[in-house]
């Protein structure tokens, strides 16, 4: 793909059906961009936490952005939740609060200002 910079989107009312659907989707764009496989795998994720985090949590329309530039992945996930993600402790036998902490983990960069949480990861692009 010629551009420097593309994206793919999805808007969709909370139901978390829809998180497998946003995984399959993320996987064919960065495969079309020709991300990496290494990166990609985080990369698909982050979406299922991030997208699962909005469908649970979130209020209202969820909103998935990705967008690929010449060495970087950005996740966006919007929803009407006005609370920003925050990083927890899980206990050992939690069923949840353990999303973002993978996210902070798995990614080079991270940030939830409420309505929009998003997290980036950097790849060194292949020569062609």
């Amino acid at each position: 793909m010629p551009a420097a910079q593309r994206a793919c989107q999805a808007a969709f009312l909370p139901d978390l059906t829809k998180v497998g659907e946003m995984r399959q989707t993320t996987r064919v764009f960065l495969r079309r961009c020709r991300v990496p496989k290494s990166v990609a795998g985080f990369v698909v994720l982050a979406v299922s936490e991030l997208v699962t985090n909005a469908v649970v949590h979130g209020e209202g329309e969820v909103l998935l952005r990705i967008t690929v530039a010449l060495d970087l992945v950005r996740v966006s996930v919007t929803d009407h939740n006005p609370a920003p993600a925050v990083l927890k402790e899980a206990g050992p036998d939690g069923e949840s609060g353990r999303g973002i902490r993978l996210v902070h983990a798995i990614s080079d960069a991270w940030k939830s200002s409420g309505e929009e949480t998003w997290c980036e990861f950097g790849y060194a692009r292949a020569e062609a």
